[in-house]
């Protein structure tokens, strides 16, 4: 063999040798980086073929109601016994239309794909008659129901959570859709289309301007630079003008310090405190508050836009400290603002799914409570706190009073361009020791105290009452 053909075969070796390379670099990608994406897409025929054997597990309430059940004999036909309104949780699981929501996040348990090696072996390659796991969740079946009854004249949202524990025990969504599959097949071409946006989770995925709920958090960052606040007082004139532009005021208010600014949603003082605090102390009070950071829930969220620029223009800070301009949130988000006000600044992370368990019902899994950050010094919260009590006592939120129960709340009526104010109302209850934060968004409702604080009260009565 000449030098010729011997340097030729290396070159092939080298050649098959780099290709074996990039096969297997490639299949690295595959399996490690893209395998969780790639099998819970609804192309991936392999799901389906598992499903044709395995009765997908069920979807329990925290009572043990059933939300979401395959029976014996109907593979691949899911059923929602109470349809629209646990659509924007559960979501649906269809051959045609896919997955979403919890069928889709908890796809692998739900089919027993994520057990023990002998069980993940025996569901996609044993025997017919194999049953996946099942999920329990944190929701209360009573709260849920009345949360989505209240909202149902509405398009809008509503948050019920335990501030304590970061459990969800409600998260409604209106207008909503039935998820039975011969419903939402037949109706998918109309659904999808609908203008009032019923596949849209307000509650998770929706963006507004948090209007007046803002200024529990514009009110945290004052006492946190400015620990004398609470003493000063500040003389209302109806409007205060930022670089020759006026931004009007609810009314004149005259002498008012921060608990009966916060009571009368004195949107002067606030914008006037947005201002002290400057672009600086406010952007990084904001971050404390998880401002910008990625959530995390089972579900899809809408991540929650930090426009920095705009806070240092002195009209961007002044509306923003007040909730308007360009800052949005979502309403999950404040519900768990309003919670960690409760809970003594300790914001908790949020959750849906409390057990997983096996066909048998022993527990697989189940979840902890875990502190998602500080966002205030508890006696700043404290402060907040007294305050938000007189909002509900004697301020814009007295249509939340609850005779014998200290409640904290905080109306919003945000301005939008596209049409009547978003109503807004958040609480926690009993103030002094809280077991229950709601948020409750009405798009274009008007004034938070008269149309989401009266369904806020009713969701704080109700919730209290189920003992948790």
């Amino acid at each position: 063999m000449n030098d010729l053909m011997r340097d030729t075969m290396n070159r092939y070796r080298y050649f098959i040798a780099g290709c074996f390379l990039l096969l297997s670099l490639y299949l690295i990608y595959i399996v490690i980086v893209r395998g969780d994406s790639l099998s819970q897409s609804s192309a991936n025929p392999r799901p389906w073929m598992i499903e044709n054997r395995v009765l997908r597990g069920g979807i329990y309430a925290r009572q043990g109601e059933t939300l979401a059940d395959t029976a014996a004999g109907a593979q691949n036909m899911r059923s929602y016994p109470f349809g629209p309104v646990y659509a924007n949780i559960i979501g649906y699981s269809s051959r045609r239309l896919g997955k979403t929501g919890l069928e889709k996040t908890y796809d692998s348990e739900l089919l027993g794909l994520k057990g023990s090696l002998m069980e993940r072996l025996e569901v996609r390659w044993g025997m017919q008659g194999l049953r996946g796991n099942d999920l329990y969740l944190t929701i209360d079946n009573n709260l849920q129901q009345r949360a989505a009854s209240l909202l149902s004249p509405y398009t809008g949202a509503a948050v019920v959570l335990n501030p304590q524990t970061g459990e969800i025990m409600a998260l409604a969504s209106s207008p909503s859709f039935d998820p039975n599959l011969k419903d939402l097949e037949s109706q998918w071409d109309i659904t999808r289309v609908d203008p009032r946006q019923p596949l849209l989770d307000r509650a998770t995925q929706g963006l507004y301007p948090p209007g007046s709920t803002m200024k529990i958090i514009t009110a945290s960052l004052g006492l946190n630079k400015f620990p004398g606040l609470a003493k000063e007082t500040y003389d209302c004139k109806g409007e205060i003008q930022v670089q020759g532009r006026i931004l009007k005021d609810l009314g004149v208010h005259g002498e008012v310090n921060l608990n009966s600014a916060l009571a009368v949603s004195c949107n002067s003082y606030f914008a006037t405190l947005g201002l002290r605090l400057g672009a600086k102390d406010f952007t990084s009070g904001l971050a404390d508050f998880g401002w910008g950071d990625p959530l995390k829930l089972d579900l899809p969220l809408s991540q929650i836009p930090f426009d920095q620029k705009s806070f240092q223009d002195p009209n961007g800070l002044a509306e923003a400290a007040i909730g308007q301009g360009r800052i949005l949130v979502n309403p999950l988000y404040m519900a768990m603002v309003a919670g960690s006000i409760g809970n003594g600044g300790a914001m908790m992370q949020p959750y849906l799914v409390r057990e997983i368990r096996d066909p048998g019902g022993g527990i697989l899994w189940s979840a902890k409570p875990q502190l998602l950050r500080q966002v205030i010094s508890p006696q700043v919260a404290a402060q907040v706190k007294e305050a938000m009590v007189g909002v509900v006592n004697n301020g814009t939120g007295t249509a939340a009073y609850i005779p014998g129960l200290d409640v904290a709340g905080k109306t919003g009526s945000a301005e939008n361009p596209g049409g009547d104010p978003h109503a807004w109302f958040v609480a926690f209850a009993p103030a002094n020791d809280p077991r229950v934060a709601v948020c409750v968004l009405i798009e274009h409702g008007g004034e938070g105290g008269q149309v989401a604080a009266p369904i806020a009260r009713e969701l704080i009565q109700l919730a209290l009452t189920q003992g948790g």
